[in-house]
């Protein structure tokens, strides 16, 4: 998804299969659109599938949500079949039935694909469903799983992650939502401000510009423990680095712990 409807613009986001977007206008072979976390991007019009009148692609019903950094969707039930797509963490995706080791879904576009069995779990949505709110310990596990993943501006999967979709992802796994920026997250107003001597793991810290004087907001990482920071830098990808590297210190700006049992579970975009 790019900031200006043109291939050469600047991509400030993505959008991931199964992932809803809602449309706001259009120019061209562009749409406009919002997308679960409410952002608002430019995106390609034949890179979406309009469901318009009909019911969110996987809202309700049985879906299956991919536990793997990375599933495989074949055209077969069998490993020597097509591979005709991938699907990342997190992605869920219509079930039609799971049997033999394999969960058949449904893709956005309307086509059938397999999974493996083991490489998503099924979820039900038209039943209640237990939300645990992560505590640190989750968080950490989560994000070490992503140590080593490229740095990618606008990146918000295991492909590639910008730093602020890097620690996205890692509560959205856990069932929260954060806003898709580092300045957004750090002015969330559900984050409560932190001295630096009360840091735990799972608090995020955010950082500014190279220059000393340049206080904007322009990177985030996440705490590992009370010492090191977990975050994608565009030099190395998402690496582990002490709070009190020379280079960190020098532009950290605050710390903030998001208040868990105030933030919305989900994954759709406020109504507001």
């Amino acid at each position: 998804m790019r900031a200006k409807p043109d291939e050469k613009s600047e991509q400030t986001t993505q959008g991931l299969i199964g992932q809803p977007i809602w449309v706001q206008g259009g120019q061209g072979d562009w749409l406009f659109v919002q997308t679960w976390d409410s952002y608002r991007a430019w995106v390609q019009a034949d890179h979406v599938k309009m469901l318009d009148g009909e019911v969110a692609y996987a809202s309700a019903g049985p879906v299956a949500v991919i536990r793997e950094l990375f599933a495989d969707i074949f055209a077969e039930p069998h490993d020597r079949s097509e591979v005709i797509t991938k699907a990342t963490i997190s992605a869920e995706l219509e079930l039609v039935r799971a049997e033999n080791g394999w969960t058949e879904i449904r893709l956005p576009g309307g086509r059938h694909g397999f999974v493996r069995k083991q490489d998503a779990r099924l979820v039900d949505k038209d039943l209640a469903q237990t939300i645990w709110l992560p505590d640190p310990r989750k968080l950490t596990e989560t994000a070490m799983r992503f140590v080593g993943v490229p740095y990618l501006w606008g990146g918000t999967s295991p492909f590639g992650l910008d730093c602020s979709g890097f620690v996205q992802l890692v509560y959205h796994i856990q069932g929260v939502t954060l806003l898709r920026d580092a300045h957004m997250q750090a002015s969330d107003p559900r984050a409560m401000p932190l001295d630096r001597a009360d840091l735990a793991a799972g608090d995020l810290v955010f950082f500014a510009g190279k220059k000393p004087e340049d206080k904007r907001i322009t990177h985030v990482g996440m705490m590992q423990d009370r010492e090191q920071c977990i975050h994608s830098c565009g030099d190395f990808g998402v690496i582990i680095t002490p709070l009190d590297d020379p280079h960190y210190q020098s532009i950290y700006q605050r710390a903030v712990r998001m208040r868990l049992d105030t933030l919305d579970p989900g994954g759709g975009a406020p109504r507001d």
